[in-house]
């Protein structure tokens, strides 16, 4: 405990936010691999404290044997994003997933591109506006996971500061920041798309 507050400034910065759930992730399983029963890890995105998607590498994967080329048409993704240059957007059609969309903003919580996409992609600064949310893009994203519990959401951001203990990342499936990798944010859609179209 006394570790704990001399190092408080790092544990509730964001390197320490993204870091303790991953340790604790690893002394769970290394303890629970050391019981006599065998470890059984569901996969899920959705993360509990929905601390980000590095917190999910490591998770064994039920859908492994799932065909991703089957799944890329299905799967309908849109990005909430007032960025134009935003190139993960294009970079998700290159690859195969077809019905990727960006929109600079919804005007309505159950306009078509909304209810027509399974995997909602919300940038937390510049969105959000139209519909008038103080706190932009993370209002926006918990309005919609309200309205669709079932659709998964992911909250994004260039920004390193700010409200760590917003309702938005609670209810949110996973978030992650926007200078990650395309990779990262391909993989997010690939493990919810198998969620998705294989239950």
């Amino acid at each position: 405990m006394e570790w704990l507050i001399e190092n408080r400034q790092w544990v509730f910065s964001g390197i320490g936010v993204m870091i303790l759930p991953l340790l604790g992730s690893l002394f769970y399983r290394l303890r629970k691999n050391s019981s006599d029963k065998p470890a059984v890890i569901k996969n899920s995105l959705t993360i509990n404290n929905n601390i980000g998607s590095t917190a999910n590498a490591g998770r064994q994967n039920e859908y492994s044997d799932v065909d991703i080329d089957s799944l890329k048409p299905k799967s309908h993704i849109l990005f909430i994003d007032d960025d134009v240059n935003f190139k993960v957007v294009s970079i998700l059609k290159k690859s195969g997933w077809i019905n990727t969309k960006r929109v600079k903003d919804i005007k309505a919580l159950d306009c078509p591109e909304v209810r027509d996409a399974q995997i909602l992609f919300i940038d937390i600064q510049g969105v959000g506006k139209i519909l008038e949310f103080p706190d932009e893009g993370l209002g926006l994203a918990s309005a919609l996971k309200d309205r669709y519990p079932e659709k998964k959401v992911i909250i994004y951001s260039a920004e390193t500061k700010g409200d760590r203990f917003h309702q938005a990342l609670k209810k949110a499936d996973t978030f992650l920041p926007k200078n990650a990798s395309p990779y990262e944010f391909t993989q997010i859609v690939e493990e919810f798309s198998k969620e998705l179209f294989t239950k």
